[in-house]
């Protein structure tokens, strides 16, 4: 059964998760110390959505009731950015297909033009790509900041090529009514050809200055094949493209940035993603960052106040695009390692308090995904399930652990969507 059956019967005030883990208690302390932490571990344990204001998610949660109520029309988008705990889509498409089921499939969302990393996928959809170079804001490649809404940009070599079709099988990424192309123009730009099921579009990416611009293609509702082809034309400058439904539905865009410090993202040109975030019109943000800042709290080369500026500096430029944009900070997972670093349970603990800090410092929730696991530690416990829960390398969740994750995460949602509802009434 699940969670929010579970509480159905219950007050908004006393909705709690009934199944949540018990959280592993910090090291010894006064007792007066102990006595606090034990509240605050138990409070985190019924409510692992903690918001101190009550209406961090308000925005997204009235988006979501306009596509409950099947309002024409009504999307309700979201937008996770994270590092690799959300590559391969693992956990995005856990989210997005929960979501999906239960409000309406609003299609694929935005799909990069290629794969920087192995480990990038949108599993809404069959990607393949070739001839494509691509610089990862993670690298710092371009100085002017412009690195689209995914934070990588794709410049076409001769044969770049992307193709981009709705999925034959399952229940989700069946469909889509709208396309369109993410790309920018600039004096080296060139001609790319846009073929949506054969129909050929041709886009001139040529210009005087480096600008934003979006090509979208309306078609009938149903499957889809997107084909983006360099004409060898100059090298054109491309973002992504986005396949939605006419809804109503929810979209829930993967925008993941492997081996990306939190840090990294302050390379955005700040009115540039804003633009980009002001287009798409997210009614959440996800943000799930933190994995490899471990390495810099394992060696001692970051303090906690940095930690809380940056991330809090990063959710400001993100959020620029959409004042009030309605926020979800995921804290990290539990590791026992990260890259070459051995992550004691100290280090896990160190960085979801400033994530949790950095999160209400900014008016978004939080999701403690470490306590989640049973508390710092337990990365390891959740490696000798059966399925493993977690990968080998211990800092990352397998596929099923993702899964639950993210089961985890959308019961939550539901239970803080259940009490808007009330306060709605």
């Amino acid at each position: 059964m699940s969670l929010v059956l579970r509480i159905a019967a219950l007050a908004p005030a006393a909705l709690v998760l009934l199944c949540a883990p018990t959280v592993v208690a910090a090291p010894a302390a006064s007792a007066g110390a102990q006595a606090g932490a034990a509240a605050s571990a138990a409070t985190r344990a019924e409510f692992p959505i903690e918001d101190p204001s009550g209406v961090a998610l308000d925005g997204f949660f009235a988006a979501l009731r306009r596509t409950e109520k099947g309002d024409p029309g009504a999307m309700t988008r979201v937008l996770h950015l994270g590092d690799s705990s959300i590559g391969l889509d693992g956990l995005p498409h856990a989210l997005r297909r929960r979501m999906q089921t239960r409000f309406g499939d609003g299609g694929a969302g935005f799909v990069f033009l290629g794969r920087k990393s192995v480990n990038y996928n949108n599993r809404a959809v069959h990607l393949t790509s070739q001839n494509w170079s691509v610089c990862y804001i993670a690298y710092g490649c371009d100085k002017t900041g412009h690195y689209g809404y995914g934070g990588h940009v794709f410049r076409a070599e001769p044969g770049a090529r992307t193709q981009i079709k709705t999925r034959t099988g399952g229940q989700h990424g069946r469909t889509a009514s709208r396309i369109e192309l993410w790309y920018a123009t600039d004096p080296r730009g060139g001609t790319l050809k846009l073929l949506v099921d054969g129909e050929v579009h041709l886009v001139d990416t040529k210009g005087d200055t480096l600008a934003d611009k979006w090509h979208e293609v309306r078609v009938e509702p149903g499957p889809h094949r997107v084909d983006i082809r360099s004409t060898g034309n100059g090298r054109p400058r491309a973002y992504g493209v986005v396949l939605e439904t006419d809804g109503p539905g929810v979209v829930w865009d993967t925008v993941s940035m492997i081996g990306a410090f939190t840090k990294r993202l302050l390379k955005f040109d700040e009115t540039h993603v804003a633009a980009q975030v002001a287009h798409r019109r997210p009614d959440l943000l996800v943000f799930g960052f933190g994995g490899n800042d471990l390495r810099r709290v394992a060696s001692a080369t970051v303090d906690h106040e940095t930690l809380v500026r940056e991330t809090r500096d990063v959710l400001q430029r993100v959020r620029k695009g959409k004042p009030g944009l309605a926020c979800l900070v995921v804290s990290v997972v539990d590791h026992a390692r990260a890259g070459p670093f051995a992550i004691k349970p100290q280090h896990n603990v160190a960085m979801v308090k400033a994530q949790r800090e950095a999160a209400f410092a900014e008016g978004c929730a939080f999701f403690d995904a470490v306590a989640m696991m049973g508390g710092p530690g337990g990365v390891r416990a959740w490696r000798k399930t059966s399925p493993p829960l977690s990968d080998p390398d211990l800092q990352h969740l397998s596929m099923v652990g993702r899964d639950k994750m993210a089961g985890f995460i959308f019961d939550a949602l539901m239970v803080r969507y259940a009490a808007f509802k009330a306060r709605k009434k």
